[in-house]
């Protein structure tokens, strides 16, 4: 088996809906118990295949075929696992949730898991407009994204692990091509929101 890190980092901020609404916000975002973002790995998983068949397709198949992406994320006849790809999440994340963990049950007065989510994220209003400038009436609505800019000296990155199950032909060819290709995710991209970076960052063997 061997494992692949991989590091994204958003370019703007980044919109992954959560499914869930409530009276205050038409659309949340994704975060753990605790309130800390991450990227969920079935969510990035099925952008990387999309960015992989657009190289196939790009190549012609001189970089690798339509087929070899398909034995690679498990698309196709074939029913063989032969790649997974965990959570990715903050640099540290553990030690963010044992931290936070302590914090919150220790004195849950003075922190909360809305408190630190809300230091991760904002909240954007958008309404439709009319053919003659006005706002429909009923057209707003507002979601949470997560800050590109949290950090002030830095870009908000997300790590995580892909692990390559079988041998597969071009696996880490298909996987570097794919992740320079991808570029943007999540929701409202038309927006602003959803640009990302991507690449790898260590590549080890394991047993």
């Amino acid at each position: 088996m061997k494992s692949l890190q991989v590091e994204v980092t958003l370019l703007s901020p980044l919109q992954l809906g959560s499914g869930k609404a409530d009276v205050i916000l038409d659309s949340e975002a994704v975060h753990d118990r605790y309130g800390l973002p991450y990227f969920p790995g079935k969510r990035f998983k099925g952008l990387l295949y999309e960015s992989a068949v657009e190289m196939a397709e790009i190549s012609n198949g001189s970089w690798f075929t339509r087929e070899e992406v398909d034995a690679l994320f498990g698309h196709g006849s074939s029913d063989t696992v032969a790649m997974r790809i965990d959570n990715l999440t903050l640099n540290d994340y553990e030690k963010k949730q044992e931290q936070w963990n302590y914090l919150q049950t220790s004195f849950p007065e003075l922190f909360d898991k809305d408190a630190l989510w809300e230091s991760y994220t904002s909240v954007r209003y958008q309404t439709a407009i009319d053919e003659n400038g006005i706002a429909d009436e009923g057209s707003l609505h507002n979601l949470r994204v997560v800050d590109a800019d949290v950090d002030v000296d830095a870009r908000l990155k997300f790590t995580g692990s892909i692990c390559l199950l079988q041998d597969v032909p071009k696996a880490q060819e298909i996987l570097k091509k794919a992740l320079m290709n991808l570029r943007y995710a999540g929701a409202k991209r038309n927006r602003g929101c959803g640009h990302i970076r991507c690449r790898l960052v260590d590549v080890s063997k394991g047993k």
